[in-house]
């Protein structure tokens, strides 16, 4: 179990590159390059009468198709505040119904590689935190930021949609995607990343020995010769070096006892915020199952979007 004594110990290793600023404008330069097609399949047996539900497409990096779960209120005069919602590393994204209730669009992102959108890209679990290692222009973490940043582009596409007011937040590999994507992505007005994963890799490899991170030791362990330029891949795609760029509102939410992220790698990222932040710490929670995590992330982000109309549980 960490403590607050060795939160503050912590220093990382990691290094921002010269060049990390004008690798992501070439990315999103290109990105930009490619029709975005969305296109929306209602969903009737998951619609009800307050929220139409509906499945997503649009075009990302590669010209991959990427999905997702769309959740608009069927009452209310938009257009809409929206929340994006990040997947973590190892489950499927689902629906967030109950925000249309309170009159808030949602978007729940597939990134490559999940359910919908596959069929190009599945490296599988284990598989997606060395796929295309060898180099930052070939890993496959580029795709998923990609695909992240290309969610944005979808929300702005929509009649109904506030572009002021785009929120993000996810937990684990979804909390390290919404700093990245916040940091790229100056649309978003606030965010919280839980637990988030893709934070100090070096020190990750060394302080656990669980997966996700544990890929990274098994590819150095048979690839000696390629560890040096797996960890220079990194520097791009950490957590760590993308949150100076963060200039909205940002909570960090960290369970003491994480047995997937270490808790000081994620503090390594809080620390690098320069815009408004707030830390919640967690001291007798594991990876995701702090009991109160999720009314605060609720009630934060109700408190950033101003609503006015509550709303109830998810059914």
């Amino acid at each position: 179990m960490a403590d607050q004594k060795d939160l503050d110990a912590f220093v990382t290793q990691v290094t921002r590159p010269e060049d990390f600023d004008d690798f992501w404008e070439r990315v999103l330069a290109g990105l930009a390059e490619i029709p975005l097609e969305p296109s929306l399949s209602p969903d009737p047996m998951r619609s009800n009468a307050e929220v139409d539900v509906s499945r997503v497409h649009y075009r990302s990096l590669d010209g991959l198709e990427i999905s997702g779960w769309y959740c608009v209120p069927t009452e209310g005069d938009g257009p809409f505040p929206a929340v994006i919602r990040f997947p973590g590393y190892k489950g499927e994204p689902g629906l967030r119904r109950d925000w249309g209730r309170k009159e808030v669009v949602t978007l729940t992102v597939a990134v490559r590689g999940k359910l919908g959108s596959h069929a190009d890209f599945n490296p599988g679990y284990p598989g997606l935190l060395t796929h295309g290692i060898q180099g930052r222009d070939t890993y496959g973490y580029k795709g998923v930021i990609s695909d992240c940043s290309r969610a944005v582009d979808f929300l702005l596409s929509r009649p109904e949609v506030d572009p002021q007011r785009i929120f993000a937040c996810g937990s684990s590999q979804g909390g390290g995607l919404t700093l990245i994507t916040s940091a790229l992505r100056a649309e978003i007005k606030g965010g919280v990343a839980g637990y988030p994963f893709l934070c100090c890799f070096p020190e990750s490899m060394r302080m656990l020995r669980s997966y996700p991170y544990d890929e990274l030791n098994c590819y150095a362990r048979v690839y000696p010769d390629l560890a040096r330029e797996m960890l220079e891949t990194l520097r791009y795609y950490d957590a760590v070096n993308f949150a100076p760029g963060i200039k909205c509102p940002m909570v960090v939410g960290i369970a003491l006892e994480d047995e997937v992220c270490p808790p000081e790698t994620s503090y390594a990222a809080y620390q690098r915020l320069t815009g408004p932040k707030e830390l919640w710490l967690f001291p007798d929670s594991g990876h995701g199952n702090a009991h109160d995590y999720p009314a605060k992330e609720t009630e934060w982000l109700e408190r950033q979007i101003n609503l006015t109309k509550p709303g109830g549980a998810d059914d």
